[in-house]
């Protein structure tokens, strides 16, 4: 006989040759397991989370879709571990019920998905939801907003989904439970292409800083591109960026930094650099130090600073 896949159906199994006999003495003895009605786990040992998103391809049917984190993290996004011991599936229709380690959920909006490859050893053929319907379901299931935000700024900024499509995905969502992703999306509206990016606009607002633009253009007098800043103060001719250290390991990457610095201050333009941990550990503190820099730049160029 063929090596026996972990997760086969009943139907399966008679395929391969073997008879419901011999099933029922393999569930006997403890060689197998069964995780729901017509779905066995070919193995003493416990079920993986892969093999439960293979049981949720069967119980969810045909037109099944797997969302949720085991959707987003094949995409390479949201935390290492799990909001939720479930696998995500939604389905067009039925209950919204568990089974095993595994949520149906009806969905009356049809689910776009692509397939993982069929080369995959773990879930070959899985039906995955689209980007923004999986980041958006995900979401819901996170019960602290920096892992919501995390998680929507780095699909927007690894150009997988955009924030128009987190938009159409959040208002045709459920609002139950849904402040924090509201949030991120609209950071992304903002234009924050980063973590780091998305708390220096937060803590900038909450000490009351306006006037800026995040992810401004820079023009030189020919109207070439220069450079897409962080964060501008077009009147106060000021930029801040936030400068992650994982960008800046190698001499090559630095000289760039410093080449781009250079060509922004020919322009008379202002730039200060701040690392993200002195953004997060200082919060407030480093938005009052922004805040007395405007101030200064303000004063010196003789322009109103509210």
């Amino acid at each position: 006989m063929p090596p026996l896949p972990r997760v086969l159906t009943v139907s399966g199994a008679r395929r391969l040759g073997y008879t419901d006999a011999h099933v029922r003495t393999e569930l006997r003895r403890g060689n197998w397991q069964r995780m729901a009605s017509r779905i066995l786990l070919t193995r003493p040992d416990e079920a993986t989370r892969s093999d439960w998103i293979n049981a949720a391809m069967v119980l969810g049917g045909p037109a099944a879709a797997l969302s949720g984190w085991d959707a987003v993290r094949l995409r390479g996004l949201g935390t290492a571990r799990p909001p939720s011991p479930y696998v995500l599936v939604l389905v067009p229709t039925g209950r919204n019920r568990i089974v095993g380690g595994v949520h149906l959920r009806p969905s009356h909006r049809p689910a776009a998905t692509t397939l993982v490859s069929a080369l995959d050893e773990h879930i070959p053929s899985a039906r995955l939801a689209a980007t923004a319907r999986a980041v958006c379901d995900t979401a819901l299931l996170y019960r602290e907003f920096p892992a919501v935000r995390a998680m929507v700024t780095a699909a927007v900024q690894k150009g997988i989904c955009t924030p128009s499509e987190l938009v159409a995905e959040y208002e045709a969502g459920p609002r139950n439970g849904s402040a924090h992703l509201r949030r991120a999306v609209l950071d992304a509206l903002a234009g924050a292409h980063s973590v780091a990016e998305a708390e220096a606009v937060q803590f900038l607002r909450l000490a009351g800083l306006a006037g800026f633009e995040v992810n401004a253009p820079i023009y030189d007098s020919r109207g070439n591109l220069v450079a897409i800043v962080d964060l501008l103060w077009r009147q106060l001719r000021a930029v801040v960026e936030i400068d992650s250290r994982e960008y800046h390991f190698t001499e090559q990457d630095w000289k760039a930094t410093t080449r781009r610095h250079n060509l922004l201050t020919e322009l008379d333009l202002a730039v200060k650099h701040y690392p993200p941990s002195e953004v997060r550990n200082g919060r407030q503190e480093w938005a009052r130090a922004v805040d007395r820099w405007l101030a200064g730049r303000a004063q010196l160029l003789g322009v109103p600073y509210p």
